[in-house]
């Protein structure tokens, strides 16, 4: 396995349980990360049980899923190299090295021929370095891996499209995205209409966010970039 920083077997102790607005971060991913990489780890899941389990990650032991979706993330990152004629970097690869090896990948002439699979196997490793640069306050190098970040995401989502062709199976995926972020919505509607209600009431904005996400055990951050998004789509 790949991987230098993100712990398989904790995220799938800890997915099922977790929630991006409230509660500790998803194992030792950063917490900005972890509503993305949840989603994609998810993913990863159907792909490593041939999609016939839907949902495995919740059925099997963790360690399970992990094995399984670690081969899965392995043979993807291999298929990529192998097609880029590079070598995929090893645990004691330098920082740059790394950098080196994933710009190859990501802009190589054959990466639009991969499938969702193999971009989101890109994009998770791709975050795993992201995340181990950022553990090492190494902000410059992280900047460099973001950047190719936003590349695999946008192939990413091309290819997702291409898979979803029919209106059969568009319908799924919304039904399984709103299912997926209906706690999260209805938890953001009913704060925001707190907030229009009883501005007045608080000293500030933060004051306002603060308070709230210590009485109801949200992370305070998220409570102010709602209601900061919000106040400025009012104005």
């Amino acid at each position: 396995m790949y991987f230098r920083h993100i712990n398989l077997v904790e995220v799938y102790e800890q997915l099922e349980g977790f929630t991006f607005y409230k509660g500790a971060d998803l194992s030792n991913i950063q917490y900005q990360f972890g509503e993305t990489l949840s989603s994609c780890f998810e993913e990863l899941s159907y792909a490593a049980f041939d999609q016939c389990q839907e949902d495995a990650w919740k059925v099997f032991p963790a360690v399970e899923v992990a094995a399984e979706v670690g081969d899965v993330i392995e043979a993807d990152l291999e298929q990529i190299a192998k097609i880029a004629e590079i070598s995929m970097p090893s645990r004691r690869t330098s920082a740059q090295t790394v950098i080196g090896k994933l710009t190859i990948l990501s802009i190589h002439s054959s990466f639009g021929d991969f499938d969702f699979w193999q971009k989101t196997s890109l994009l998770t490793y791709q975050y795993d370095i992201l995340c181990w640069l950022y553990s090492k306050n190494k902000i410059e190098e992280a900047f460099e891996v973001y950047e190719l970040i936003l590349r695999t995401q946008s192939e990413r989502e091309v290819a997702y499209a291409r898979r979803f062709t029919s209106a059969k199976q568009s319908e799924i995926a919304r039904e399984r995205a709103k299912k997926r972020h209906a706690p999260t919505n209805k938890v953001k509607l009913e704060l925001l209409a707190e907030w229009d209600q009883t501005a007045g009431e608080y000293k500030s904005r933060a004051d306002f966010c603060r308070i709230v996400s210590q009485r109801e055990g949200f992370i305070y951050r998220t409570v102010y970039d709602w209601v900061a998004r919000h106040d400025k789509c009012k104005t």
